[in-house]
């Protein structure tokens, strides 16, 4: 039987669903009277709710009890972060820092990130690919009409947007974490390289830039892998708290999962439409997931600390595929 913190960060997850995009924490900070705090604890499950304020809850957000324990069991809640008019791509990075952070907080969690696309934390400690690709997530998946007749260029993304991707990536690299790649983990990117290179979104000299970030990228997670620890790229400095396990599989991962573990916590984060977020903290869910990764870890091949020989070779494999995509975009 489920405890009552995890019903308590079942409700809240589930009462996130009945109301439109915003910014749930600071609303039940003002409704409960309570400290910013104070507010993810109780979506933490760390403090429960009284009466009180489950009713104020309920009331405030139309989220009937009865309907939330009486879903069916095969019913799961998900909480949606669907970028629209209404929830840009910069109200979007600030939901994922709050996530982000609130995960950093308690030293306990552990993260397992299985990667169809490099994730995108790594992205932002560079600032050159953090604005690229967060000018070809706007311009071309999320059509933004303000991009849609620009070239990429220094001045295409806001100052405040790439602070926060900076803000992620130092939150991220606090929390210890395993990844999962396979061969086909960088080749979304290099796509999008591709196809803005060859739609004259980026110049040549944009082109040999980017390319050469991402050789750096590899080189910078080369040599966290090495050391089992996430590093600042500019110092090599290890990371407080920031173990790093890299994992490599052979087999073609089909989609972005996140796993989140605390004790007997789990919570799960998928990606749909490149950018959207589903996530949730549904019991049986979260127990399948936790089942699927510990069987894709059985047929991977550990490549961090020790594990030098696989090491080097996929990291030589992954250079050697960005030195024939820049002789065949070139």
């Amino acid at each position: 039987m489920n405890s009552d913190r995890d019903i308590q960060i079942s409700f809240l997850e589930w009462v996130k669903t009945q109301k439109p995009e915003g910014k749930f924490v600071e609303e039940l900070e003002t409704l409960l009277d309570i400290s910013k705090d104070s507010a993810y604890r109780r979506m933490r499950g760390d403090t429960l709710l009284t009466f009180n304020e489950i009713r104020k809850i309920s009331q405030h957000f139309g989220a009937s009890l009865d309907t939330f324990f009486n879903l069916s069991k095969d019913t799961v809640l998900f909480h949606k972060r669907m970028l629209n008019v209404n929830y840009g791509y910069l109200d979007f990075l600030k939901s994922v820092l709050a996530s982000v952070k609130m995960i950093q907080e308690d030293e306990s969690y552990h993260m397992t990130y299985v990667a169809k696309d490099i994730p995108p934390f790594h992205y932002f400690r560079f600032p050159e690919l953090s604005r690229f690709k967060s000018f070809f997530w706007r311009r071309t998946i999320l059509k933004e009409p303000s991009l849609m007749n620009q070239v990429y260029g220094p001045n295409v993304i806001s100052k405040e947007m790439l602070d926060i991707c900076a803000e992620i990536w130092n939150a991220y690299q606090q929390i210890p974490s395993l990844e999962i790649w396979s061969d086909e983990t960088i080749n979304i990117t290099l796509r999008q390289i591709e196809y803005s290179y060859e739609t004259n979104m980026i110049t040549s000299d944009q082109f040999r830039t980017l390319v050469d970030d991402i050789r750096s990228l590899l080189t910078v997670i080369n040599k966290e892998a090495e050391e089992g620890h996430k590093m600042h790229p500019d110092n090599s400095q290890r990371l407080i708290n920031g173990k790093f396990d890299l994992y490599y599989n052979e087999i073609e991962i089909g989609d972005n999962t996140v796993f989140f573990s605390l004790g007997n916590r789990r919570m799960v984060m998928k990606t749909y439409n490149m950018l959207n977020l589903l996530n949730t903290t549904d019991h049986a869910f979260c127990e399948n997931i936790e089942q699927y990764i510990k069987n894709i870890l059985q047929k991977s091949v550990p490549i961090s600390n020790s594990s030098e020989k696989e090491r080097l070779k996929f990291f030589h494999k992954m250079n050697q595929k960005v030195d024939l995509f820049e002789q065949k975009v070139r």
